[in-house]
């Protein structure tokens, strides 16, 4: 069973903003959309950390660079990977299941830009304790 929540992305929020390797990753500026199931969650980066972890509808999903969207198995199998460290990163998952969707191919352009990042705000939710059961 998929264990996002708030709590959980809040935080890796918290993990991210106080890792000086981080800020190395350099500077990322997005909105970025996580949906797993129905569970839709806005996480925005501004400068060297993450701004805003918060839940959403459906309709504020357009104001979002770009949507992850993964069904709860995909995300309990990714999330997986990214504990043991032998799981495929964000962004080969996408190049064999498009879990990354854009209205606009420019927008997608912003997760490539910006992967290197995303995946280490992934790495530290994944470090995690997971949700009982």
């Amino acid at each position: 069973m998929s264990d996002l929540s708030a709590k959980k992305l809040k935080k890796a929020q918290s993990i991210v903003n106080s890792d000086l390797n981080f800020r190395h990753l350099g500077n990322v500026d997005l909105k970025m959309g996580i949906k797993v199931g129905r569970t839709m969650y806005l996480i925005s980066f501004e400068g060297f950390s993450c701004h805003t972890v918060r839940k959403i509808s459906a309709k504020e999903v357009r104001d979002t660079d770009f949507v992850i969207e993964m069904s709860p198995g995909q995300w309990d199998h990714f999330i997986a990977g990214c504990r043991s460290g032998n799981g495929p990163g964000l962004a080969q998952l996408d190049s064999t299941e498009y879990v990354v969707k854009a209205a606009d191919p420019r927008k997608k352009l912003e997760f490539l830009r910006y992967h290197t990042s995303i995946q280490a705000f992934f790495e530290a939710y994944a470090t995690l304790e997971p949700t009982p059961a």
